[in-house]
């Protein structure tokens, strides 16, 4: 259970991308659904985006080795090929930011960072936690929603989202 109910709201995030990716085999969640995105790509994009906000700028980290791939960010290819390696990946940046993240309270989520990345609005005031998190958990459910519409497209029912945002009350 984190400490901030924001905080709280991205780990429940997390929880309602892995339902909506649950059950997906190798061949299916590498295949690219018309021409958008694979789930693999889509799951990757969100870890890269963890990663490079909060791992990486935040708490100082090198870039995590797969997710850090430019291929991964916005504008990027939509492929993606082991997502086994994937799923790994994105459980190790999860695991990073979440050991940073639980402890801290709503009031520490007013730091502010300097920022150089592709918002150019945030380069003269800088990137804040609260921001960030934000933007994380906003940019979750738009992807989640995204998977959810072309996983019943193909008759998967994946359930509603968002869950029960027990961990954000």
């Amino acid at each position: 259970m984190a400490n901030s109910t924001l905080v709280g709201l991205l780990f429940e995030a997390w929880g309602d991308l892995d339902r909506v990716v649950a059950n997906l085999a190798s061949e299916e969640a590498v295949d690219r659904v018309g021409r958008g995105s694979s789930y693999a790509w889509t799951y990757a994009h969100l870890g890269n985006m963890l990663d490079g906000w909060i791992n990486a700028r935040f708490q100082g980290h090198p870039p995590h080795e797969l997710l850090g791939d430019p291929r991964f960010r916005m504008g990027g290819s939509g492929e993606a090929d082991d997502w086994a390696d994937i799923q790994r990946a994105v459980g190790e940046v999860r695991a990073a930011a979440r050991g940073y993240l639980v402890l801290l309270a709503d009031s520490d989520l007013d730091r502010t960072i300097p920022y150089d990345g592709s918002f150019a609005e945030l380069h003269a005031v800088g990137l804040r936690l609260r921001y960030a998190l934000y933007r994380l958990i906003t940019h979750h459910y738009f992807h989640i929603g995204e998977i959810a519409s072309k996983r019943d497209q193909r008759g998967h029912s994946v359930g509603d989202y968002p869950g029960l945002l027990l961990d954000a009350l």
